[in-house]
């Protein structure tokens, strides 16, 4: 299911950070922006739409729709690259809120969606069902971004809260290091959310009461089972949402409900159930969390040991894209596949192989092969026999042996947890110090930000950011020479001390280094 977000998450993540990185001429690149985008949405979509459609060649859906996504998601980040429009709020709060950014690109991104979501399915209308109006298929398209955007939503108004209360570092910090409440309750609360995007209502009496006794068979306890309404399209699919018994629901398509016998969809369930005996959601869970504290580890370790590499943020931006967000799809999805493969063959274990095998081959029929130029280590799902082939290989699995199995995998996350809680300690006492110089010096209080500076191990007082706050300490003291100092060693790596020999002097050292500065100062002048 990632895979459907990566668009979006490179939307959110280009536009928060990168937003105003090129913006030189903000009010004639909006122009620009306007002008071209009139171009696609009323020149090219529908020339391009009815070249299709003349052609009698029918494009291939997931291959269509991925490309007009990351078109969409492309032209929107170019608006935040080359103008963002919210710097003109920038003499407000809301100018530099996170929340409001992703909020206004959101926006934008399903405006663009309505026009190039409708033209695919005026390509697609010969094989798609009669039933299935324009209205369904747009609404069909909204329902990741509806799943995506609300807890996004609420976490970046959280983190625009903490980023306005002291270093922002630490605040970031702080932030990440709350992750795991926040993620916990978004897997406690995800079928409320599910139900609302996907529309649900109750499964039939009868359906049911099979599927309850099939939830006692692997001894696995639900609230309900809910049918996910999917706008008239054909996908046979079903989930399960929920780490706590009393709001946990099995969900199943209308599509499937209409396709498959109960038998077919015992099978399905059975793997859904699969992953709640197994403790799938709870890996899943303690892998997101062991994310969060390695980007925190990464991002302290960064800051400390290669600082001047981290005052560069667009390098640093650009890199945690292209290693981080790859490097942790790849991990998912094969940590998905594992799973996926374990619940397949507890639902053959606790059904029967016969009717899993009939329930994967209609859903193979449906879903048909993957498109050749998408890569297998990128799917969450293996194909589909390949499912059957792994059902096969393991038909002698005992259900003890999966959980055995599922059991070393879980408690090998929750101690990777603690172990990478462990390896956090140290770099975030050393932000957590920097914090409190930061907030001694935004308090004005010299004395305790200079005792806090000189507590600190020898080897970090020449870090930039200790050098930052002691020309600040020194600029509130109103000596100026210091504060030049400390500045420029901090930004520039640069001792002036070593660049210009201080003459003898017969006043104080402070005078000495003002002399030594205007030096500096009229030797920059004269160079120009």
């Amino acid at each position: 299911m990632i895979v459907q977000f990566i668009h979006l998450i490179l939307l959110c993540y280009v536009c928060s950070e990168y937003a105003g990185y090129a913006s030189k001429m903000p009010f004639f690149c909006l122009a620009i922006w306007f002008f071209i985008s009139f171009l696609i949405l009323f020149h090219w979509l529908p020339s391009y739409t009815q070249k299709i459609i003349n052609g009698k060649k029918l494009p291939g859906f997931f291959k269509t729709y991925n490309i007009f996504c990351f078109i969409i998601v492309f032209w929107v980040s170019m608006l935040f690259v080359f103008v963002n429009p919210l710097s003109f709020l920038s003499k407000t709060a809301l100018g530099n809120s996170s929340a409001l950014t992703i909020s206004f690109s959101m926006f934008l991104y399903l405006l663009f969606l309505k026009p190039f979501m409708l033209a695919l399915y005026e390509m697609l209308t010969p094989i798609l069902p009669d039933e299935e109006t324009a209205e369904d298929f747009l609404r069909a398209r909204q329902t990741v971004p509806i799943i995506f955007f609300p807890p996004v939503l609420i976490w970046l108004i959280f983190e625009d809260f903490g980023l306005n209360q002291g270093m922002e570092l630490m605040s970031e910090i702080k932030t990440l290091t709350l992750a795991p409440i926040f993620l916990i309750g978004l897997y406690v609360l995800s079928p409320r959310l599910f139900n609302w995007a996907w529309r649900t209502k109750n499964a039939k009496t009868d359906l049911v009461i099979r599927l309850y006794e099939l939830s006692k068979k692997a001894q696995t306890k639900i609230a309900g089972v809910k049918v996910w309404n999917t706008f008239n399209e054909p996908l046979p699919n079903a989930a399960v949402a929920g780490i706590i018994s009393k709001y946990r629901f099995v969900y199943i398509t209308d599509f499937l409900l209409n396709i498959f016998n109960y038998e077919q969809i015992e099978a399905v369930v059975g793997h859904e159930l699969g992953h709640l005996k197994l403790g799938h959601v709870v890996t899943y869970l303690l892998f997101s969390i062991n994310a969060v504290l390695i980007a925190v580890i990464l991002k302290s370790f960064i800051i400390i040991y290669i600082p001047y590499f981290y005052i560069h943020t667009e390098i640093t931006n650009t890199l945690e894209i292209l290693l981080f967000v790859p490097l942790f799809a790849v991990i998912f999805t094969a940590l998905a596949r594992h799973c996926e493969t374990q619940a397949d063959i507890f639902s053959a274990i606790i059904t029967s192989k016969e009717k899993f095998y009939s329930s994967m081959n209609v859903i193979g029929l449906m879903l048909g092969s993957k498109p050749k130029w998408f890569p297998k280590w990128l799917l969450t799902h293996p194909e589909t026999e390949d499912r059957i082939k792994n059902v096969k290989n393991y038909s002698n699995l005992e259900i003890s042996t999966l959980i055995k199995s599922s059991k070393v995998l879980k408690y090998t996350m929750l101690v990777l947890v603690f172990v990478l809680v462990l390896c956090a300690i140290y770099p975030v006492s050393i932000v957590f110090k920097w914090s409190n110089i930061y907030n001694a010096n935004q308090a004005g209080n010299c004395k305790l930000a200079i005792n806090l500076c000189n507590v600190l191990p020898e080897w970090l007082q020449e870090h930039p950011f200790v050098l930052e706050q002691k020309a600040k300490i020194a600029l509130n003291s109103r000596n100026i020479a210091s504060a030049i100092y400390f500045a420029f060693k901090a930004y520039f790596g640069v001792d002036l001390n070593s660049v210009l020999e201080i003459p003898h002097h017969s006043g104080s050292p402070e005078v000495a280094f003002d002399f030594k500065v205007m030096q500096l100062i009229l030797k920059f002048f004269n160079f120009r």
